[in-house]
């Protein structure tokens, strides 16, 4: 009866927050919002067990894609590791949200530092928007992408609506401030 309730389950939007550091780390929080009408994951997140089998059951499914992705940092391949994840519910609502944090790291250097990424081709399921948080003072200078994008300083929205062609080669080329910033 499980697997009949979850499969009922229906992603419909997703979002993704990129934080980029100096020193190369990248860290991301990446949250899938599904329809659950016959509340499968209220059940779930009420069975300390279920729960746990399902998060991690959610986290290597997670890893399986992020292995398949080719991600590059200035040339040299970087590998994505899923660190957490936890279902959370929207209130009183049949929504619920699947929340991953992801990481990984590249060296950057002095000049233009590229990122590129080699995704599945295919058509948006749902509508997303991603955010990439870099570095203050950073200057972004090209974007390669499929998607639509707005770049506004250091910051760069992009975004898809169902039915959009997703995925592809993807590039960001960016340089950093040369001085660190104090934030306190």
């Amino acid at each position: 009866m499980e697997k009949a309730l979850s499969e009922l389950v229906e992603p419909v939007h997703a979002d993704s927050f990129f934080s980029v550091s100096r020193n190369g780390e990248i860290h991301e929080r990446l949250s899938f919002e599904y329809v659950d009408p016959e509340g499968y994951y209220r059940r779930v997140i009420r069975d300390e067990k279920l729960l746990k089998k399902e998060i991690e059951k959610l986290a290597d499914n997670m890893q399986h894609f992020l292995d398949i992705e080719r991600v590059e940092i200035n040339e040299e391949r970087v590998k994505s590791r899923v660190d957490y994840c936890d279902i959370f519910l929207k209130g009183p609502s049949d929504v619920v949200s699947v929340m991953y944090l992801i990481d990984f790291a590249g060296r950057f250097k002095e000049g233009v530092n590229k990122i590129e990424t080699w995704l599945e081709e295919e058509i948006a399921p749902y509508d997303f928007e991603i955010v990439w948080r870099f570095p203050v003072g950073t200057r972004i200078s090209k974007i390669e992408t499929t998607l639509d994008y707005e770049i506004y300083d250091d910051i760069i929205t992009l975004w898809a609506l169902e039915g959009d062609d997703v995925g592809g080669y993807e590039r960001m080329e960016f340089e950093l401030p040369n001085i660190v910033l104090d934030t306190r």
